[in-house]
C-alpha cells in the first residue's frame, strides 16, 4: 500500500521563519513513482513547480513530492495556500 500523503503542518511564523532558515514543502510520499508523478502533475496544474525525489528508507524506495526551498514566511504561506485551494496539503520541512 502506498504511504499516505503527509498531512502534518508546520507554523508559518515563529522561530526559524525569517531568521535565514529555508524550508521545503513535502506534498506526499509514495512507494510507487507513478503516484508521485501524478501528484507532481496536479501541483503543476495549480501553477506551482514540484519535483520527485527518491530516498531509501528501511531498504525500500520512497518517492517524495517536494517544492521549494522557500526563504520567507510569505513565500511558504503562499505556496501552502495555493495547494490548499487545490485540495492538497503539505508539510513544511526545515532545510539544514
Amino acid at each position: 500500500a502506498p504511504a499516505a500523503a503527509a498531512t502534518a503542518t508546520a507554523p508559518t511564523t515563529g522561530p526559524g521563519i525569517g531568521d535565514g532558515s529555508r524550508y521545503i514543502l513535502q506534498a506526499g510520499a509514495f512507494q510507487a513513482s507513478g503516484q508521485a508523478e501524478e501528484l507532481k502533475a496536479r501541483i503543476a496544474l495549480l501553477g506551482l513547480t514540484a519535483r520527485v525525489e527518491s530516498a531509501r528508507i528501511n531498504d525500500r524506495t520512497v518517492y517524495r513530492v517536494r517544492m521549494g526551498p522557500y526563504g520567507t514566511a510569505g513565500d511558504l504561506a503562499e505556496a501552502k495556500q495555493k495547494l490548499a485551494n487545490g485540495g492538497l496539503d503539505a508539510m513544511a520541512i526545515k532545510v539544514e
